[in-house]
């Protein structure tokens, strides 16, 4: 019985942690949402090598405010030896 009960505990668990998980949309996609709210623009002063770590970094950051969507901003800058600032705006 307290395998039961530990399992159930432990599956509620989860699937309440990954409900409140944002969720990254296009840009084109967050134009079309008609029941969203914009919540504004994060901006992550970070240098990322790659765009997986960089939108890692802002779902983290779209969690932290609450969001429920949000669509990443990526940008190269020249001379910047390829590395990635990123900026996302947030939706609720």
């Amino acid at each position: 019985m307290k395998i039961i009960t530990i399992a159930l505990t432990t599956t509620l668990f989860l699937l309440s942690a990954s409900a409140s998980a944002a969720i990254k949309v296009s840009g084109s996609q967050a134009k079309n949402m008609d029941d969203v709210q914009s919540l504004g623009v994060i901006y992550i002063n970070h240098n990322f090598a790659t765009e997986d770590d960089a939108n890692s970094a802002l779902d983290a950051q779209a969690d932290t405010n609450g969001a429920r969507f949000y669509s990443p901003i990526l940008m190269r800058e020249p001379g910047s030896n390829g590395n990635i600032h990123a900026s996302a705006e947030l939706f609720r």
